[in-house]
């Protein structure tokens, strides 16, 4: 597993360059009054962070396969405020510690964690490895709009 660990140490770093390689008007314009701006799906990849820290921790800390329900992602954006109340550093701050916390409990994580199956909702099943698999799929999909000169 430490294969994922390291996609997961080296998307954070790719992500902290690329959203300080971008100028502020860039970073805080937003394409269409309905689409989010990149400093907004920042905030997004924070509540995702948020989200899934709470998803790893609970499928660690117990033998039995946990039940998750989704969010409403637009709704936390927009109660966040991430385009008004929220500056680019403060939230990549937010969004390193968050995946510390995430590292550090699957650094610790035991051979058989990684088979514990989770359920959401939804009817999706996936074991501890396919939701990481899943979380770092979705961080990239974000990074690569941050990353869109044309957005």
């Amino acid at each position: 597993m430490s294969k994922r660990i390291e996609q997961l140490e080296l998307l954070l770093e790719k992500l902290s360059t690329t959203v300080n390689s971008i100028d502020e008007a860039p970073f805080q314009k937003k394409p269409l009054p309905e689409k989010w701006s990149k400093l907004e799906i920042l905030g997004h990849l924070c509540d995702s962070a948020a989200n899934n820290h709470v998803r790893f921790m609970r499928i660690l800390t117990t033998d039995e396969p946990v039940t998750f329900e989704g969010y409403v992602q637009d709704e936390w954006v927009r109660r966040h405020g991430y385009q008004h109340h929220y500056g680019r550093e403060e939230l990549l701050l937010v969004w390193n510690q968050l995946n510390g916390l995430i590292l550090n409990a699957l650094r610790s994580s035991a051979e058989t964690d990684w088979e514990k199956r989770c359920f959401f909702t939804d009817g999706i099943s996936m074991t501890l490895e396919e939701l990481l698999e899943d979380y770092i799929r979705h961080a990239r999909h974000h990074l690569g709009q941050i990353s869109d000169p044309k957005r």
